[in-house]
């Protein structure tokens, strides 16, 4: 089949869907819309660091390690400051200082700022001279500061509801009575309750129209969109009918016309009685052809649990 037969067919997939948010001009875009995790591969220029970036938001949406080490990383440079300070205001300002070394001044001094920017105070060292007081106070002051912002970034971190939604890294081309269907398998990650879920699958193509690269979107039409609870897997199935939009693309068509699958999630967390959402994306490589997954979820030996092995969530087999 020679290079561009698939782009000559571009007007004739089927009816477009005009509300994802991206435009048309696929010459003015990266080559893919979402990344596998679902953030929209967009990257904006020509403001300030300053307006395009919140410091809250990063804090409340970065993964766990990295919050904890910049908190870490934060008390022990304050600290650090503080105990520079105390050393230059010098040590002979304080009251009930046992160190007699340089080293042991400084890390008395040290502890001392840790003491005093929690509010710990155990009441030992305390300071007599008129400057020290003034340092005392103002980190009392950050203290109090600090930690109520902090205090508020966990209760934001732990009061966030995510979905933890899984996706079997493949799309399957698989036989759906007598004919085909398109196959999406995916699964909760978590042990909490998803109920009344909704799913939304979105085909976007690159053609040429008037000379020009056009990406258009189709809304693929499901079997099942809306499921009240996900306990176990839920396989999305958009039958390849006449009016699909995948009626008659292979492979080649959609390497030809840089197919990517949107996929949209949303359901209600129980837990935190809120919306919550799930994006991915696929492209050609993803694609089996004449496949179809494999069970995942078995009876336990007792008969009385079902057991969802979600290692195996991806498995699936070739047909003859």
């Amino acid at each position: 089949m020679k290079k561009g037969f698939w782009r000559g067919k571009f007007k004739n997939s089927g009816a477009e869907f005009k509300d994802t948010g991206f435009s048309n001009l696929a010459s003015a875009q990266g080559s893919r819309l979402l990344d596998s995790n679902g953030k929209f591969q967009v990257k904006r220029t020509g403001s300030t660091n300053w307006f395009s970036f919140s410091f809250a938001h990063e804090l409340i949406s970065m993964s766990w390690g990295k919050f904890l080490g910049i908190i870490f990383g934060f008390y022990v440079l304050v600290n650090l400051l503080f105990a520079c300070l105390y050393y230059l205001a010098g040590m002979e300002n304080f009251m009930g200082g046992i160190a007699r070394t340089e080293s042991e001044k400084f890390f008395e001094a040290f502890f001392f700022s840790a003491q005093t920017i929690t509010t710990v105070g155990y009441g030992r060292v305390n300071p007599a001279g008129f400057l020290p007081n003034i340092i005392a106070s103002v980190e009392a002051l950050m203290g109090l500061m600090s930690f109520s912002i902090i205090t508020g970034l966990l209760y934001g971190r732990f009061a966030k509801p995510e979905a933890k939604i899984v996706f079997a890294p493949n799309i399957l081309i698989s036989p759906f009575q007598g004919e085909k269907a398109l196959m999406i398998r995916f699964a909760n990650a978590r042990n909490n309750d998803l109920a009344e879920l909704e799913a939304q699958v979105i085909l976007s193509l690159v053609g040429l129209e008037e000379e020009r690269n056009i990406r258009k979107y189709y809304t693929l039409k499901l079997e099942r969109s809306q499921v009240t609870a996900m306990p176990l897997t839920w396989t999305l199935v958009h039958p390849i009918k006449d009016e699909s939009p995948l009626l008659s693309i292979d492979q080649e068509g959609l390497e030809e016309l840089e197919a990517e699958v949107l996929v949209t999630i949303k359901g209600h967390d129980t837990i935190f009685s809120q919306t919550v959402f799930s994006r991915t994306s696929f492209l050609p490589s993803a694609f089996v052809w004449n496949a179809k997954f494999k069970p995942c979820f078995r009876k336990s030996e007792d008969g009385l649990e079902t057991i969802l092995e979600m290692d195996k969530l991806g498995d699936y087999e070739l047909l003859a």
